[in-house]
Parts: C-alpha cells; structure tokens; sequence
C-alpha cells in the first residue's frame, strides 16, 4: 500500500511542476547546408590518378579521335584537353577525356565546371554524367558545345521511356561566345527535379525522367562525328578545352530541437 501511495505522490508532483513549468514541445526542424564533396582545381602538375582516369567508359565512342593520355595537361591552375591532327590507333585524330568512374560518383546534389571551350569545325566539348552501373541511354549532359557555334550550349538528359526505348530532352542556350572566355556550367539534382545553369542563372529545368542512381563526371573534347561534323582546313589544330576547376556539393541536412541550448 505504501508503494501505491509514493506512486501517486510522484504523479502528482509531476502534474503540479507541469502546470508550474510547462515543458516545451519539442519540435524538429530541419537545418540543411551544402558541402564541398568533390573538388578539382588541377593545381598539381599532373593529373591526380586517386580522382581522374583518362578511358573512355565503355566500348568505341563513335567519333574521329583516339583518347590519349597524354592530351591531358596541367599548368598554372588549368587543365587542358588538346585535340591534334595526328593519327593514332587507326584514328585520323587525337584528343583527351578524363572521368571519375570508379573513383567517385553521387546521386544529387550540385555539380559545376569553369571552362573556356575550343573553336572550330569538329571540335565537341562536353561535361556529363553517366550512371555508377552503366545503364544505357541514361545521361545527363551539363553542357555540350559544337565548336562550329561557340555562342549555343546543349543542356540534356536521357533516360528510359516505354519499354526501354531511349527517351530525351535537349535544350539549346543562346549566350556569349564561349570560346574567349571562362563561363561556369552548373547542374542541380534533386529527387524531383534538374536544374541547369549557366553563370549562375538558370537556362533549363525538367522534372521528367530524373534519374535515381550515383553518377559519375566525364569532361571531354570529341572530334568529328554525326552531330558535330567533321573537322575541315578551317579547323584550328592543335585546339584545347581549358578547365579551370569541377566542384560537386552534396546537401546535408540535421535536425534541430528546439529547447536546448545551441540545439542538438
């Protein structure tokens, strides 16, 4: 009995102090930031190997020029993809590529590129993105340029539509010419949507066909091939894709209660 009597005691107590102190609800917002998870800014003077490999993913690219190594350079702060007319390997010209593919690769999140872009018939520079576990049509293109008109990015995304057949959506963006000066080529990913931008202002955005696998970088410079044509006695050899930096920033996100001090 005198258990069942302390029992009630400590009830009331409680009871009392909460009408005395009330105690506050605890709430839990969210607080979300963005954070540096992959950054590039080719200070060294050759290429960091633990980031970049210089393979083009998968198979034969379908263009005129074999990606070799050594069209990578790095001097200054930037690094330089160059296209030459030499032959190699049973291609009538050379050029670079690197990737990240099984270095890193995310799912969401911000992904941006400085770069200053070649000029000239054939010339096909691109920073894209395919998935961790190739998937084809699956990618998405932060910006491709056809060196024949520097002042038109291609911003695109493919995905699978009905019955796997290969759906897209390719959009152009008239801007300043961007083979005499540096320009940032920026995409935002969301589970709902693709944002991209160009310094800093957005150009296009879809919420169709948003993919939901990790993804990793690509930066290149094709030579000749269907789209782009092929290089003629106008074109500009050796050319080069310069590249002052690639960031990637993920959203990290932590909940705060409300009711201690400086939140938990």
């Amino acid at each position: 009995m005198k258990k069942f009597i302390r029992l009630g005691l400590v009830f009331m107590i409680l009871a009392e102090s909460s009408s005395l102190f009330p105690v506050k609800t605890l709430a839990a917002p969210m607080s979300c930031e963005w954070q540096l998870a992959f950054g590039e800014d080719f200070n060294g003077t050759s290429l960091d190997t633990a980031k970049w490999n210089t393979r083009y993913p998968s198979g034969n690219s379908g263009e005129k020029q074999y990606y070799a190594p050594e069209a990578i350079s790095l001097q200054n702060g930037i690094l330089k993809i160059t296209a030459e007319n030499r032959q190699m390997k049973g291609y009538p010209y050379t050029s670079g590529i690197i990737t990240t593919q099984e270095r890193f690769s995310q799912k969401y999140g911000v992904f941006t590129i400085r770069a200053k872009l070649p000029k000239g018939q054939g010339f096909w520079p691109a920073f894209w993105m395919l998935p961790e576990k190739l998937d084809y049509p699956t990618e998405i293109d932060i910006f491709e340029m056809l060196g024949k008109d520097t002042s038109t990015i291609y911003m695109s995304n493919h995905w699978k539509g009905a019955g796997n057949g290969h759906a897209k959506d390719i959009v152009s963006y008239q801007g300043p010419d961007f083979s005499t000066a540096f320009h940032t080529f920026s995409l935002l990913w969301t589970p709902s949507v693709l944002i991209w931008l160009v310094d800093g202002v957005e150009q296009n955005r879809t919420t169709v066909g948003v993919p939901e696998t990790p993804m990793f970088l690509l930066v290149n410079l094709a030579v000749g091939g269907t789209w782009p044509g092929n290089p003629n006695t106008t074109t500009p050899f050796p050319s080069s894709m310069e590249v002052d930096y690639i960031h990637v920033y993920t959203r990290t996100c932590h909940t705060v209660y409300e009711g201690f001090p400086g939140g938990i």
